[in-house]
């Protein structure tokens, strides 16, 4: 069952980085928007699970290379848009 009143919107961002000092750059980034069906999914006894594997993003990157991710949330009706939450940089891509 899908509840369309959580949220208005929601997306991951994934990007590959190149560990620099400093800010490290993003060499590729992508956008997956399924995420906002599987957070809304529920079981008829409204059971959510919240589970989204991402399909795949490569970019040769390099030996310094790390990921980083960011979750974008539009919460129905609250006129916000959306709100990002960051989620750090690892070390293993």
């Amino acid at each position: 069952m899908d509840d369309p009143t959580i949220f208005d919107g929601a997306k991951l961002r994934l990007q590959i980085k190149q560990s620099r000092q400093g800010t490290d750059p993003v060499v590729i980034e992508r956008d997956f928007t399924a995420i906002e069906g599987r957070l809304e999914d529920s079981t008829p006894n409204a059971n959510y699970n919240g589970r989204y594997r991402t399909p795949t993003i490569s970019h040769r990157a390099g030996p310094r290379a790390l990921a980083d991710s960011v979750l974008f949330l539009d919460w129905h009706g609250d006129g916000r848009g959306y709100g990002r939450h960051d989620y750090t940089g690892s070390p293993v891509v």
